[in-house]
């Protein structure tokens, strides 16, 4: 308290703070701050009651004898690392931001925030930036073209108030509330419109966009924060995961911010065999999923993840699936067959060796720290790949080699994000794979009528042993499982 007045008094034109508090026990000071780590989905409410709590007279975040007066609220340290037990170690940091950012911007009382951090340090993997400044990358272009971090970052923003990724019935017609935060005083009543574009990724991984709007007149004026009128969307009649992208833009045509939320539409899991027509198409689509594997040999490990929603094998060696043909399937009139799944590399983390020994020392100081030692951690797609090469099976012939040339986690893992549990405990979150499709003989594709079974390996030799991940259609990327898909 002494060191605020002494200060104060040589420049009294200074904003200056007693500390920068951890325990909300401020003084005398011209900044009403606290640090709090927390994971996404907790910052709506935690921001809900701060705000509250703020106001002139509130003993909220003061030691006891002191009170609030006018100081503006502050977040001057945030993040997710420390948001979940024994910490994230090295995760996708993107998906967290990402809502918390949103609920920033839809907090009027926020006056700002100080993410943690810049670039890794030796005990913390949140920065933007590797520990040696190498890139991180969040994937969100790809998500919505044209998209960057710093839409996150935007002087204009437009926040929905929706979780990140949201379950949703198939047709169903979807509120999505909105919230407009400007931070500059460059804009004075500019007109401005919202063009949006609901894609969705369909039971084939295929892409197609479902609508688009347009909504017109929003004003964008100086310091506003204030709720606009939401869109409403309607979703598909058929399942997959849809992605609302939303650009805000002025009457030029200048972008002013990009944002997204997704949903995931259609309950219940996927019909292991289904007729069903596409592109006036007459198709047969015979599923299996990824933790139904009849054999599975693997050099390093071999282990499930969320009870089989992905399936890891790290190493060299096989997946190995056995798909019974229907009775009234008849293979002869078959045109053309693929196979279809989402797969990517799989490295073998610190964390998923059988054995760790014990830390020695503090790990906040650096001892025996390593980015993938958290049984959170699924470190972030980065400069650095780790690829693999799959070998891919039918009835003992080989029909395919594809290489996967990474084992990545980012935004683009909206599906594994969607997945997790919300108990403070991440299960790869963030993982994704590439939608691969081979082509099966139409040779092989006979002989399975001799004894009515397709038997498929997905292996991985020796000379690449880079693992391999199968993903299904509840995580990853793509809403799909493993499959075969005929054509009549």
């Amino acid at each position: 308290m002494s060191s605020y007045h002494l200060t104060k008094s040589l420049d009294s034109t200074r904003l200056v703070e007693d500390n920068s508090t951890c325990n909300f026990d401020h003084t005398d000071t011209d900044i009403n701050s606290w640090h709090v780590y927390l994971p996404g989905h907790e910052w709506k409410k935690t921001l809900d009651g701060f705000s509250q709590k703020t106001f002139p007279g509130s003993a909220w975040s003061f030691a006891k004898g002191y009170k609030q007066k006018n100081q503006p609220m502050i977040n001057s340290e945030c993040g997710n690392v420390w948001g979940y037990d024994n910490s994230t170690g090295d995760v996708d940091w993107s998906w967290d931001y990402h809502i918390m950012m949103n609920e920033f911007r839809a907090h009027p009382k926020m006056a700002g925030w100080l993410y943690t951090e810049h670039h890794d340090v030796i005990n913390e993997w949140n920065g933007y930036y590797r520990y040696d400044r190498s890139l991180k990358f969040t994937g969100i272009d790809s998500i919505v073209p044209g998209m960057k971090l710093n839409d996150l970052h935007s002087p204009v923003y437009l926040a929905t108030l929706l979780p990140l990724s949201e379950a949703v019935s198939l047709g169903a017609e979807v509120k999505v509330p909105l919230w407009l935060s400007v931070m500059t005083d460059k804009y004075a009543n500019t007109r401005a419109s919202i063009e949006t574009e609901l894609v969705l990724f369909d039971q084939l991984g295929k892409q197609k966009t479902v609508s688009k709007a347009s909504v017109k007149d929003i004003i964008i004026q100086p310091w506003a924060s204030k709720s606009i009128a939401p869109i409403v969307v309607k979703m598909p009649q058929e399942p997959g995961l849809a992605i609302l992208r939303m650009k805000l833009q002025d009457e030029k045509g200048n972008v002013l911010q990009h944002n997204f939320t997704t949903f995931v539409v259609g309950k219940g899991a996927s019909p292991r065999d289904e007729k069903i027509t596409k592109e006036g198409e007459s198709l047969r689509i015979l599923r299996f999923a990824p933790k139904s594997f009849t054999k599975a040999e693997w050099s390093q490990k071999q282990w499930n993840i969320m009870d089989g929603l992905k399936v890891n094998g790290a190493g060299a060696g096989y997946f190995e699936y056995t798909v019974s043909v229907p009775k009234d399937l008849n293979l002869a009139n078959v045109k053309q067959a693929t196979i279809q799944l989402e797969a990517s590399a799989k490295e073998l983390l610190v964390k998923d060796k059988k054995t760790i020994k014990d830390l020695n020392g503090d790990y906040m100081l650096g001892a025996g720290a390593d980015p993938s030692m958290s049984p959170n951690a699924y470190p972030m797609t980065d400069e650095k790949r780790f690829p693999t090469k799959v070998h891919i099976l039918v009835n003992g012939k080989e029909v395919a080699v594809q290489e996967l040339k990474d084992d990545p986690a980012d935004h683009q893992g909206i599906l594994s994000w969607s997945a997790q549990p919300h108990n403070h405990t991440l299960h790869e979150a963030g993982s994704y794979g590439y939608l691969i499709s081979a082509k099966i003989p139409l040779e092989v594709l006979a002989n399975a009528s001799k004894d009515g079974k397709l038997i498929i390996q997905f292996r991985v030799d020796k000379a690449l042993p880079g693992g391999l991940a199968i993903y299904g259609e509840r995580f990853g990327r793509y809403p799909i499982d493993p499959m075969i898909v005929m054509k009549f």
